[in-house]
């Protein structure tokens, strides 16, 4: 080896080694040992050079006088007062880079001496330094075998030097290490808890059970899923089911309790966390896994998750919420369904083809009508689908025999309205017959369609056919929209009321 100062150093061995290159040093390792070569840190040559009078070296030298209550202690002390606390910290790092526990604590109750009485020392320095020698001289015990060098330990960091205890199966040295140094216990525990699992293949599902909680426990907010999820991939289903029972995060607990098979107890679960982005993840995977009528049974069973499955499948399931409807026999709300499709079918240009008599549309309203039908609660509604299907028909036999597509989908009103625009008053009496339209209704249609059309010898006629039961305003008043005063002038004498002339005028 070449030393520090380019001088070579011979070590002979009598057996094969391997030298593994360290941060700090090299690894010399043989058949029957394993030894750490590096240079002695500038701080320990400091204290223990021969004949060195530093004030690291002096300091120590007080602690021993110190201890033979020899009055030189103080004399030691007085010659280095100025150089104190570089003093302390020399015989701090020293200690840290000892592998010898008697050596390190001489030093450190070296440090704590010459640190009584200086008083710009940092009094933390020594304290990380104790905690950092009893992790240390923990994993360095044969029991452990993890000869770390305190420059190795600082770039390794005390988390991974946990992970690699949790990975030696020393979860309890690694559990004592993250507690003393304030590190996360979780990563322990769970990894503990799925050792014990996968080797503990002989005791009972219930038994183990207690033995994990025991443990889970000393770990607020630690994951009940992960380490039932573990379960579950060994092969211990039950068990699993029972861990993720003690799971609060139902983020976490309802993808696995899909993942193990209990779909009624996530859809519980999900339910009664009240997120619907749950709730809707357990739907759409008992949807996929069960038969309809086994998932209507579940759904229906729950109201929040019903309800949002019913807004879900409004929008773009029809045929599967009209299935569901009819199992829960909920006919009205099929009926509603059908006749939205009636008008949706309007969009599609394919529907305009053929004959609306006999076309999809006419058919799907009249399935609305006598599901209505079937319950006196709904009168209103089938009677008002057995109209509208009625109106269609005529409206297609207008536009028929006119070969004009401007019936369909209009009101009653503008039916006529257009009827005797067009000058076909027998279809306009025919439809007012039909949906019996009051005759005050039809006079004011009748009215001003004609003035629409500006026939005004037929509406002079219209008006001399008998006395309009809606009086004569609705003749003045349409004309002088219509801008022809000339005409209102006719209908104004015979307005019996005077405010209204008064008005008109």
């Amino acid at each position: 080896m070449v030393g520090p100062y380019g001088d070579p150093v011979r070590y002979l061995y009598d057996e094969p080694i391997i030298l593994i290159p360290e941060s700090d040093g090299v690894r010399i390792l043989s058949n029957t040992s394993m030894e750490f070569l590096q240079r002695v840190p500038d701080s320990t040559v400091s204290i223990f050079k021969i004949g060195s009078t530093l004030p690291a070296a002096l300091l120590y030298d007080a602690l021993e006088h110190f201890d033979k209550r020899s009055a030189k202690a103080d004399e030691n002390l007085r010659l280095i007062r100025s150089s104190l606390p570089e003093a302390v910290e020399a015989c701090i790092d020293a200690a840290g880079h000892e592998f010898d526990t008697s050596r390190q604590r001489t030093l450190l109750r070296a440090a704590s001496y010459g640190q009584a009485f200086c008083s710009q020392f940092q009094r933390d320095r020594l304290q990380e330094m104790c905690k950092t020698l009893r992790v240390l001289n923990a994993v360095r015990s044969y029991e452990i075998g993890i000869p770390l060098s305190i420059q190795q330990y600082k770039l390794l960091t005390a988390s991974v030097l946990i992970g690699r205890l949790i990975n030696c199966h020393q979860h309890f040295l690694a559990f004592r290490i993250s507690e003393y140094t304030g590190l996360n216990q979780e990563v322990v525990i769970m990894h503990w808890a799925c050792a014990k699992i996968t080797a503990s293949l002989a005791i009972h599902d219930a038994a183990l059970l207690e033995i994990l909680l025991d443990k889970l426990k000393l770990c607020k907010g630690i994951s009940y899923a992960a380490v039932a999820a573990h379960a579950d991939k060994s092969g211990r289903r039950k068990l699993a089911a029972m861990l993720v029972e003690h799971e609060p995060r139902s983020s976490k607990q309802v993808p696995l309790l899909l993942s193990i098979g209990e779909e009624d107890t996530a859809l519980v679960k999900a339910t009664e966390s009240g997120d619907t982005d749950l709730i809707y993840l357990v739907l759409f995977h008992i949807w996929q896994k069960r038969p309809p009528l086994e998932f209507f049974g579940m759904v229906q069973a729950r109201p929040l998750g019903r309800d949002l499955f019913i807004s879900y499948a409004r929008c773009y399931k029809h045929e599967f919420l009209k299935d569901f409807f009819l199992s829960t026999g909920q006919l009205q709300d099929v009926a509603f369904l059908l006749w939205k499709e009636s008008w949706e079918l309007v969009k599609n240009p394919m529907a305009s083809k053929g004959s609306p008599l006999h076309g999809p549309r006419i058919k799907i309203i009249e399935k609305a009508q006598n599901l209505f039908s079937e319950t006196k609660e709904h009168a209103f509604e089938a009677k008002a689908a057995e109209e509208h299907a009625k109106l269609l028909r005529m409206q297609h036999e207008l536009e028929v025999t006119t070969k004009q597509a401007i019936f369909v989908d209009s009101s009653v009103n503008d039916t006529i309205r257009t009827c005797i625009v067009l000058g076909n008053h027998r279809a306009a009496m025919k439809v007012r017959t039909e949906f019996k339209v009051s005759e005050k209704r039809w006079y004011w249609l009748k009215v001003f369609a004609l003035v629409t059309t500006r026939d005004w010898d037929a509406l002079e006629k219209f008006s001399k056919e008998k006395r309009p039961p809606t009086g004569y305003k609705p003749f003045v008043e349409a004309c002088v929209d219509a801008g022809e005063k000339d005409e209102a002038i006719k209908y104004i004498p015979k307005l019996a009321d005077p405010r209204e002339k008064a008005e008109v005028t």
